[in-house]
């Protein structure tokens, strides 16, 4: 998260107000919302299986990057 300068706040809006969620062949699900300034953050998970339940993070990447 450091190298792409995401905080704890920035995923933990992106979560809580996603507009998408999609499971990927990865074996995780990706959520994309908006970080604290706005930007839209994609932050990909392990599955838990509910929207509400806590996160395991397994990366994460501002829109329009890698």
């Amino acid at each position: 998260m450091r190298e792409r300068s995401v905080s704890e706040a920035d995923v933990e809006r992106a979560l809580k107000y996603y507009v998408e969620r999609v499971s990927t062949p990865k074996n995780s699900v990706r959520y994309r919302g908006p970080g604290l300034d706005g930007r839209v953050l994609k932050v990909w998970v392990l599955p838990d299986g509910s929207p509400q339940a806590d996160k395991i993070v397994k990366s994460v990447a501002w829109e329009g990057t890698s």
